[in-house]
């Protein structure tokens, strides 16, 4: 077993701590001594190093300074849509297609309705129609008259 000093007690000694017999073994073995003469030249040159030079100047860029909080808010914005669309837009029961279909049925009637045309050529005619009738039998409600012009075509063609 070797009786050098371990690096620990070393960097003791060189502390200034440390036993007087370890102190006395640092003087009286060579191996030691370069040792602790290596130690305290790396101990020098990290003081030299630290005391004489200057700290870098190192700005984070401008593209560097703006990408951090523009990343950030792009990926607040993506997790938002994320959650709106899983908790906001999917929450929303899709319409029964009865409903739409009497919605598109009373969007077609009162967007391709024959009533004034129907009313102009039928003024002409002898009769005088009741208020709120249109000739023909049909209600003049917009909502009355949903296949109205169904059953005039099937009138005219008798």
């Amino acid at each position: 077993m070797s009786r050098c000093l371990s690096e620990r007690t070393l960097l003791r000694l060189v502390a200034g701590g440390g036993r007087e017999g370890r102190r006395a073994h640092l003087h009286a073995c060579s191996e030691c001594t370069a040792r602790y003469r290596a130690i305290v030249s790396d101990l020098d040159r990290v003081t030299d190093v630290l005391l004489n030079t200057e700290p870098p100047r190192w700005a984070p860029s401008l593209l560097a300074r703006y990408w951090v909080p523009a990343t950030a808010a792009a990926v607040a914005a993506v997790a938002l849509l994320v959650w709106v669309e899983i908790t906001v837009w999917r929450a929303v029961t899709p319409a029964q297609p009865e409903e739409v279909t009497a919605f598109l049925s009373d969007i077609s009637a009162a967007m391709f309705s024959t009533r004034d045309a129907l009313a102009a050529s039928d003024d002409a005619g002898s009769e005088t129609p009741a208020d709120g009738e249109i000739p023909g039998g049909c209600s003049a409600d917009p909502l009355g008259i949903v296949g109205c012009e169904r059953d005039n075509r099937n009138e005219q063609g008798r």
